[in-house]
């Protein structure tokens, strides 16, 4: 998932920051499933980012940003906004429906990965955890 940093190719960076965001309202969602965030959640939620989204990716958009950022910007949006989780997660889910090849199956284990560690963030994962994160795998194409 790598992008230019040219500002002649906007479009490739808008697909990034789109998977990205989309990402990001994702994870809030694994992250708010249990109607609160904690900050076990958003700390593992960062150090996925930095130990992995970050080493995969290193690309910029046009004003110098790195696109894995997106994922922090929609994640912190969508917390600030109290957005329910299903509505979270049903933005990544249309997303991802619209375009079911966006994701490589490395990238889909990252995925999941990420979404597991959030979800084992605060006390192991709750059963409203375990029933979003098997719809995720549905969707997904790896269950």
């Amino acid at each position: 998932m790598r992008s230019s940093t040219s500002t002649s190719q906007p479009s490739v960076n808008d697909r990034y920051e789109d998977r990205y965001t989309s990402l990001g309202h994702l994870f809030y969602s694994v992250a708010a499933c249990d109607r609160k965030v904690v900050q076990a959640e958003l700390t593992a939620f960062k150090e996925m980012i930095d130990r992995h989204w970050m080493l995969e990716d290193r690309s910029l958009d046009e004003v110098g940003v790195e696109s894995v950022r997106y994922m922090d910007i929609a994640f912190d949006e969508a917390h600030s906004m109290g957005m329910p989780s299903a509505e979270a997660f049903a933005h990544f889910e249309a997303d991802q429906l619209r375009e079911p090849d966006r994701y490589d199956g490395w990238t889909k284990s990252l995925i999941l990965k990420t979404a597991m560690a959030i979800a084992q963030a605060s006390a192991g994962v709750n059963a409203s955890e375990v029933k979003l994160i098997g719809r995720l795998q549905k969707l997904l194409g790896r269950s």
